[in-house]
């Protein structure tokens, strides 16, 4: 949601003072309430550094890579397409992004979304849409907009798989869904795509949402983002926490080739959030109440993710109700 508003001290006395006190209750009094007022911690803003070095991508990524060694990464497109994420709403805590638009416009309140419907397709509701490169070869985006990230490494003979940690989101849910129009987005490694959810299938956004109009039909690791309050992405959807597994060549060289690019055309941004250190060759304990393996969501909670309480907001209510304890406390001595 960006930067979150707080109240100061002095505005949280002046808005106490405004309130109608019993008799008794001071200045000094609304003061001391203002200034308890502030336990209340705010939520750390969830942010993304426009980031394309490989060496900086790669060393927020790799965890531990015993058996590994020799890596090499390439980061090809945009450079406005990579970044690196702090504090996000996945439960992560930090990590790399790649995204067919600019991965700076990402975080933020979502204040657009397209519904359930597409009702006109030259103008489709949205806040997160960025074309590269328009009109490239006679349409409008898909040269620009093919983002890559490959990572090569040799492997020697005492490790046998590669984990990560990953979310895929984007502005194309839930509208776009059963369409031609899905971006495509993959995790090859060696040549062979392991983009899969809980259920095996492949991670597109047509098998997230089958019919957009019946959020029945919606996958169990999908999170709807529709815009409101308290949202900190301008992403209308994104998947649960998903595991990447993926079986080595021993005594070679593998490549890992993360792929995320726009189809039929440039418009509504996608992204893939990598966790942080989670790339290597031991795997990653469940992201509590966010993974998809073994726990289902339920319908609800497929269409609307947990919303922030903005701690302005919180504030204020600690504030009222410190200011209730010392009016019933007035009536009792009176």
């Amino acid at each position: 949601m960006g930067i979150l508003p707080k109240i100061t001290t002095k505005a949280m006395v002046k808005a106490i003072s405004l309130v109608s006190a019993p008799r008794g209750i001071s200045f000094a009094a609304a003061q001391a309430i203002a200034i308890l007022s502030g336990i209340v911690t705010p939520t750390m803003a969830f942010t993304i550094t426009q980031n394309n070095l490989g060496a900086d991508l790669l060393n927020a990524l790799i965890g531990d890579t015993s058996g590994l060694s020799n890596f090499a990464i390439a980061p090809l497109g945009n450079p406005e397409a990579f970044g690196l994420f702090n504090n996000d709403p996945f439960g992560f805590k930090d990590g790399i992004v790649l995204s067919t638009g600019k991965v700076t416009d990402i975080p933020g309140e979502n204040q657009k979304d397209g519904g359930k419907i597409v009702t006109n397709w030259q103008n489709v509701p949205n806040d997160l849409s960025t074309d590269f490169v328009p009109a490239a070869k006679g349409v409008a985006g898909m040269e620009g907009d093919d983002i890559t990230l490959n990572i090569s490494f040799d492997v020697d003979s005492s490790v046998d798989k590669l984990f990560f940690q990953y979310v895929f989101g984007s502005e194309e849910f839930v509208e776009f869904g059963n369409s031609e129009f899905n971006d495509s987005f993959e995790l090859l490694l060696n040549g062979v795509n392991l983009a899969k959810l809980s259920d095996g299938k492949t991670v597109t956004i047509n098998n997230l949402i089958p019919v957009p109009t019946d959020p029945t039909s919606y996958h169990l690791d999908f999170i709807g983002n529709p815009a409101g309050t308290g949202t900190q992405t301008k992403l209308d959807g994104y998947t649960k926490v998903l595991g990447f597994e993926g079986i080595l060549n021993k005594n070679a060289r593998n490549t890992l080739t993360i792929n995320i690019k726009d189809i039929g055309d440039g418009y509504l941004d996608s992204a893939v959030f990598i966790k942080g250190k989670s790339l290597g060759t031991t795997p990653q304990a469940p992201i509590p109440n966010v993974s998809g393996n073994g726990n289902p969501s339920q319908p609800s909670e497929r269409e609307t993710p947990q919303r922030v309480v903005e701690p302005s907001t919180a504030a204020s209510l600690l504030g009222l109700g410190l200011l209730g304890i010392f009016s019933r406390r007035k009536r009792g001595e009176s």
